[in-house]
Parts: structure tokens; C-alpha cells; sequence
């Protein structure tokens, strides 16, 4: 399929189950055969949970062996549409991070777009935790599995670089969730 809007012309490369190439072409603006990954409608939604008395975030420690290093990302879950989005994030923290929350903890703080090149939408969540709700952890896939639940303070997540843990902690900010 290609499409023309003005002189940009878009070309997709490949179309698969869940994610398409596709080429822009743009005279006008000097760019020609730029290649792009896009998601196809599958939005997501990501979410740190926050222990008040301790006040920090559960971050996910995920391992990544090619790079040789750690990546703190915050938890997250692609959107099944049978479900609403609370009850994705309760079946998540309850996956990867341990934790069996009452719906009333989980706070929505906003959306944000994935990236200018994906048409996927990422809702934010901060979830209330407590010690009492801490149970066994239980990962669907070996990725999970091998991934570890860590605290971290709100200062030791800013030095990182996960744009969705920044973000959902600036926003439970600017809502006085936090």
C-alpha cells in the first residue's frame, strides 16, 4: 500500500501479525527511503507501584545480556480487549511485581503516545502498595521470570532513563497522588 499526503509519500514494506515497516519518502524536506517500525493498535499500559510509608517505587530490574548491564523500566502489559485497563494492571502487578492490589489502588495518571512513529498509546498507572498485599510473584514468560522487582527512591529513577517511570512519577506529582 502507498499513500501520498502532499509530496510525503508513505510505502508499507511489510505487514505482519502485530507490527508493519513502512518507508517515507518526503522531496520536499530531503528525506528519502526512511524506514520505520509501527506497532499495529496494540496500546499498552505501564505503572510503578509506590509503598507510602517507605516512599518508593517499585521499578522492574530487567537484565540485558547483549548490552551487559541493567535497564529499570517501569512494569507493563499490552491491552487484551476483553479486559478494562485496571484489571490489566491488577493482573500485572500481581505477575511481575508480587503484589495482590484492591482495584481502589490503582490510579490512573495519563496516556502518552509510544513513540512519533508508532500509533500505539501507553496509559499510566501508579498503584498503592502495601506490605500486607505482598505475595508470590507469578511471570508469564521467561522474560518476567527473569526480571526483578526493585525499590527505588524517586530521585535513583530520574537518573535513569525509562521515560514511562519519569512520567508516571511526574504525573501522580502534578495529580497530588504522590
Amino acid at each position: 500500500m502507498k499513500y501520498n499526503s502532499g509530496m510525503r509519500i508513505v510505502k508499507q514494506v511489510t505487514d505482519y501479525r502485530f507490527i508493519n515497516l513502512k518507508e517515507v519518502s518526503d522531496p520536499n524536506m530531503g528525506v528519502k527511503g526512511y524506514q520505520f517500525a509501527e506497532r499495529k493498535g496494540v496500546d499498552s499500559v505501564a505503572f510503578l507501584c509506590y509503598h507510602k510509608d517507605t516512599q518508593k517505587f517499585l521499578i522492574n530490574k530487567e537484565a540485558t545480556p547483549p548490552i551487559g548491564k541493567f535497564l529499570f523500566r517501569a512494569f507493563g502489559g499490552s491491552i487484551d480487549k476483553d479486559k478494562d485497563y485496571e484489571e490489566i494492571v491488577r493482573d500485572e502487578v500481581l505477575e511481575e511485581a508480587g503484589y495482590k492490589v484492591d482495584p481502589s489502588k490503582i490510579k490512573k495518571v495519563g496516556r502518552s503516545f509510544v513513540s512519533t512513529q508508532m500509533n500505539q498509546y501507553c496509559y499510566l498507572y501508579v498503584v498503592f502498595v502495601s506490605d500486607k498485599q505482598k505475595t508470590k510473584r507469578r511471570p508469564e514468560n521467561p522474560c518476567e521470570a527473569l526480571a526483578e522487582p526493585t525499590w527505588m527512591s524517586e530521585e535513583e529513577i530520574k537518573k535513569g532513563d525509562d521515560w514511562k517511570a519519569i512520567t508516571i512519577i511526574e504525573k501522580a506529582k502534578l495529580l497530588d497522588l504522590i
